[in-house]
């Protein structure tokens, strides 16, 4: 009974230092690192990430002057839709 309550203490802290360490890379609009990257469109190179229960949102604007550029960055759940409009 305790080895199952200390394993699972470790799976949620480690659940915990992923999804708070790549929170805090979309805040500041850089590449999360714990997500693995699923999907590309081909707007300009956005690009949607997955963790362990949460989805990141790079999207990325193709400009003529600068080339590629990110625009903004999204952090949510797996549910989170892909939206460049907004």
């Amino acid at each position: 009974m305790k080895k199952r309550k200390v394993i699972s203490s470790i799976i949620l802290i480690i659940w915990f230092v992923f999804s708070i360490t790549d929170f805090s890379l979309a805040k500041v609009n850089k590449t999360p690192i714990f997500a693995t990257p699923v999907i590309r469109y081909k707007d300009g190179g956005s690009t949607e990430y997955y963790g362990l229960g949460y989805k990141v949102i790079k999207y990325v604007n193709l400009t003529v002057e600068r080339g590629p550029e990110v625009v903004k960055i999204d952090f949510g759940t797996w549910f989170m839709r892909f939206s460049p409009t907004q």
